[in-house]
């Protein structure tokens, strides 16, 4: 089961997902679950001038405020290792556990189970693995090892096997300005060596680097089976949505299920007026249905032995 959270009530999340969903041959929308506040959906209904067809689309309603913590509560409980989590965009005053508000659904698992979760990004043409996020930038080098780096290349390989195929080759960034010109602009760059060296025996793929940020995309061809390795948040996330707009998946790895979200925010401008954009929310439920659809053919194989 694919477990779709509403996020913000005044947000695109919902107009997004219910005109996604519509484009969906009817054996593939049974397998959303769809948890929101039910006057936020019958608003959403008429504003895109939808009548939806609630069978096979199964629904979960909310009543607590706010609706984006209510709602990804309810499918915390719902999702099983086996399902997948749906996130549609939330404000970051939206998203409160134990009383204090979180700076994102990232900050929310990771507070929730207690435990590292990392950010990975996802388009039909790149992949793109953060090793850190959400701290400031004077901070990036001393949070960064080898074994931090060699941790999350490993998780990602793994989970990405599971989900979504076979990688087969691995570009990894410096920290500095052309990965430190050999000392010259800094010497953080050399944990990154060690990991390149330990990972390419671990993972048996091609791993290459430290490589330049600034020249990490330049004449390199684009496939689903190469994963880009950054340093920090902006370093790789900057590319990949000039490159790939809305149209990518924010994937957290290290949960006990599988969580996916559109790569873009509420866009409160356009609430109301039945623009949005819904592309980008498309490919992130046929991403889940891949992803699913893997996850029921291993059950099976394994079901067999």
């Amino acid at each position: 089961m694919i477990y779709v959270t509403a996020g913000h009530e005044e947000g695109i999340g919902l107009e997004v997902f219910l005109k996604s969903y519509l484009l969906l041959p009817k054996y593939q929308q049974k397998e959303f679950h769809l948890i929101c506040h039910k006057e936020t959906l019958e608003k959403n209904l008429k504003i895109s001038h939808i009548s939806l067809d609630y069978d096979p689309l199964k629904i979960t309603y909310i009543t607590d405020k706010p609706f984006s913590t209510s709602a990804l509560a309810k499918g915390i409980e719902l999702c099983k290792h086996d399902d997948i989590l749906l996130t549609l965009p939330t404000s970051k005053d939206q998203l409160i556990l134990n009383g204090e508000k979180l700076a994102g659904h990232t900050e929310y698992f990771r507070r929730f189970f207690n435990k590292e979760v990392d950010m990975f990004f996802k388009s039909n043409e790149s992949n793109v693995l953060l090793i850190t996020d959400h701290i400031p930038l004077n901070k990036v080098a001393s949070h960064i090892s080898s074994e931090l780096i060699n941790h999350k290349v490993e998780l990602c390989v793994d989970n990405y096997k599971k989900y979504f195929g076979e990688l087969k080759e691995i570009f990894i960034t410096g920290i500095n300005p052309h990965a430190g010109e050999n000392g010259i602009l800094g010497n953080e760059d050399s944990v990154i060596l060690d990991s390149v060296k330990s990972l390419g025996h671990k993972t048996k793929l091609k791993v290459n680097g430290p490589l330049p940020a600034d020249g990490l995309l330049v004449n390199r061809q684009f496939s689903e089976e190469k994963l880009f390795v950054y340093m920090y948040h902006d370093q790789g996330l900057a590319p990949f949505k000039s490159l790939f707009k809305t149209i990518g998946a924010n994937i957290s790895l290290g949960l006990p299920f599988l969580r996916l979200s559109v790569d873009h925010g509420t866009a409160f401008e356009l609430f109301g007026k039945n623009e949005a954009n819904y592309m980008g929310c498309y490919y992130v439920m046929k991403l889940a249905l891949q992803a699913l659809e893997r996850i029921k053919c291993q059950n099976k194989q394994v079901q067999k032995t």
